[in-house]
């Protein structure tokens, strides 16, 4: 039976035979290299894509650690925004899909409030992966970030499905 281990980086708990933590991608081995560059060792493992990269590749975006393809997905609290819409009905019917394929979708809906500048529709509060163009008043999915390319897959065949 394996023992908890405790990431020495964000604090999430693991198990012993871990090789990185899944909540932050801070790896738990040496000796781990860049999967674009095999001369240099790996700095972390994208959260999304689940592959270790070094400093050229990957970074930490809000103590979250990507690669460079997915450093600018938007991220709350380890879930990543896989679809968006004001359409509630249509953002049900994508979560219900997903559902039925095993995944674990979860409804995010940042409304605007006072607090909010630049109009009603822009926040302060930046996740990691947003930028000044983040839309808040929009209904979000979002999936664990190691759901991210299987639940991308699946829209995708949806919405090619809806042309």
């Amino acid at each position: 039976m394996s023992e908890k281990l405790f990431c020495t980086y964000c604090g999430n708990e693991s198990t012993d035979d871990s090789e990185f933590c899944g909540k932050c991608g801070n790896l738990f081995i040496n000796d781990v290299q860049c999967i674009n560059h095999s001369e240099r060792d790996a700095t972390g493992v994208c959260t999304i894509c689940l592959q270790a990269y070094c400093k050229k590749c990957g970074l930490r975006v809000n103590n979250i650690f990507l690669c460079d393809e997915h450093s600018s997905y938007e991220i709350v609290e380890g879930m990543a925004r896989v679809f968006g819409s004001p359409d509630e009905a249509l953002v049900n019917y994508i979560k219900s899909c997903l559902e039925n394929e095993g995944l674990h979708p979860f409804i995010y809906n940042r409304k605007a409030t006072p607090m909010h500048l630049g109009g009603s529709d822009h926040s302060l509060f930046r996740a990691a992966g947003d930028s000044q163009n983040v839309i808040i008043n929009e209904i979000k999915l979002v999936v664990p970030c190691s759901e991210v390319p299987e639940a991308e897959k699946i829209i995708k065949e949806i919405e090619n499905q809806s042309e």
